[in-house]
């Protein structure tokens, strides 16, 4: 190996294997960037976000009303009756602070309602721009809508304002997905100070920015919910207003995906094998299939499952069937997959920091001793033992896939139940075996002792 500029590779011979170690420099070491002439662009003065106050951002706008939808529809409407006026609701940003800097966003004098997210005791708050505030009350009680400054709200006034809060709240409530928290309204507080005391040992607030209008005056709202909240909602994934979302910013952004492709795979039956059974495969070796959908050895239909590239977020189950000696997939319906149970658990990953700390003494993770053998289980110590035996842990889902088709993101958008695929594939040709979308092997479907296998024919890779 010839190292190129600015590359050092140190060779060491003899090892007491007699294999040979090679050693590559640090990455971004001083010798090495003035070697290659190329210096790192380091940005400074950067927020730095943690991944799961990054994943609590993404989980609360999921949470929020958009801008579409029946939530916001219901609501918009609500308020048109009561104050006859029309509102527009725009989100605007989510951040995460800290408790302590919400002083650096509230204003003074301002107009905070206390939130009490069922059945949680912890208190979330709802700051109303007091220009909009003023513009809703007046509109309420008969007036123009104008706003009266930035004057604090007399008790009537945040009585009228609570008022409003409620009605909302009561419309919103029935269309919220199951498993988001139910909000009700607790009371006010004037000051910033008297909400940071309420927010107790929290350590992290979700700050949730909306623009809005009514009738001609604008202004903002903020939604202030601590992180232990947030972190523990889990709203389905498949929900209205999950997929109403989805498709209106499919249908804004959509046109951008014309050049991405992938495949459209047609799997009739599954098989789990570990990597050691993968990698010990050999051409005429025959792997018997579970999870068999359809038999086309037999010249018949049945059911293939077509997945999207690596076919992680669910399938489209469809009728096979054999016409002018092609096989076609005819759409029936649409599957989804749960979230895959990492993306769970780090979003509720800081919400379960703030826990109270397990005993040390009585965890088997940070005390081995506590670990106790099941029935039947005993240890065995390999002193010289290597990964490769413990690669049958690992289990791998081997798809049989009758047929690929090319297909665009743009053309996967605009697939429809009861649409027909021709999956360009004749009776009696090779089937394809994958793993994680990617082709592994090839062979022929053969029947033994009545049960569906794949006789390897060639491996890839």
């Amino acid at each position: 190996m010839n190292p190129t500029r600015g590359q050092q590779v140190r060779r060491t011979e003899g090892a007491a294997d007699g294999s040979r170690v090679v050693q590559a420099p640090r990455s971004g070491n001083a010798r090495g960037e003035q070697e290659s002439g190329w210096r790192p662009y380091r940005f400074r003065n950067l927020e730095r976000v943690s991944r799961s106050q990054a994943m609590l951002s993404h989980r609360m706008q999921w949470l929020m009303p958009a801008a579409v939808g029946p939530v916001v529809e219901g609501l918009i409407a609500r308020v048109r009756e009561l104050l006859e006026a029309d509102m527009r609701l725009m989100l605007d940003y989510v951040h995460v602070i800290r408790p302590g800097q919400m002083n650096r966003l509230v204003g003074d004098p301002t107009f905070l309602a206390v939130l009490a997210p069922a059945p949680h005791k912890t208190r979330g708050f709802l700051e109303i721009e007091l220009g909009l505030a003023h513009a809703a009350i007046d509109k309420l009680l008969g007036g123009a809508g104008d706003a009266i400054g930035h004057r604090p709200l007399t008790d009537i006034e945040e009585g009228v304002m609570s008022y409003i809060i409620l009605e909302a709240l009561k419309t919103l409530a029935p269309n919220l997905e199951q498993g988001l928290p139910r909000l009700r309204l607790e009371g006010t507080v004037r000051s910033v100070d008297d909400a940071m005391v309420m927010l107790g040992d929290e350590t992290q607030v979700l700050v949730t920015q909306f623009k809005g209008t009514l009738g001609g005056q604008a202004g903002f709202l903020r939604l202030f919910l601590p992180a232990s909240i947030v972190g523990l909602t889990n709203p389905p994934q498949g929900g209205p207003e999950r997929r109403a979302r989805r498709a209106a910013e499919v249908a804004e952004h959509g046109g951008r995906l014309s050049s991405v492709r992938t495949w459209l795979r047609a799997e009739i039956g599954r098989a789990e094998l570990t990597p050691r059974d993968l990698a010990g495969l050999r051409t005429g070796d025959v792997v018997l299939v579970d999870e068999v959908t359809a038999r086309p050895d037999r010249g018949g239909g049945g059911v293939a499952r077509l997945r999207v590239g690596r076919g992680l977020s669910g399938w489209i189950e469809s009728e096979l069937q054999l016409e002018a000696d092609r096989f076609r997939a005819r759409l029936d319906r649409f599957v989804l997959a749960p979230a895959p149970r990492e993306m769970q658990d780090a979003a509720g990953a800081e919400a379960r920091s703030q826990a109270p700390e397990a005993d040390p003494e009585m965890d088997p993770v940070t005390n081995p001793s506590m670990h106790l053998p099941g029935e039947g289980e005993s240890e065995h110590v390999s002193e010289n033992g290597e990964g490769v035996d413990l690669l049958n842990d690992i289990p791998l889902q081997v798809a049989v896939e009758l047929g690929r088709v090319p297909v665009s993101a743009e053309e996967v958008i605009g697939l429809k139940v009861g649409q027909v695929i021709d999956l360009n594939r004749v009776p009696g040709e090779p089937v394809e075996m994958s793993v994680n979308g990617k082709v592994v092997a090839r062979g022929e479907l053969v029947e033994i002792e009545g049960h569906l296998g794949v006789r390897i024919l060639s491996l890839i890779g």
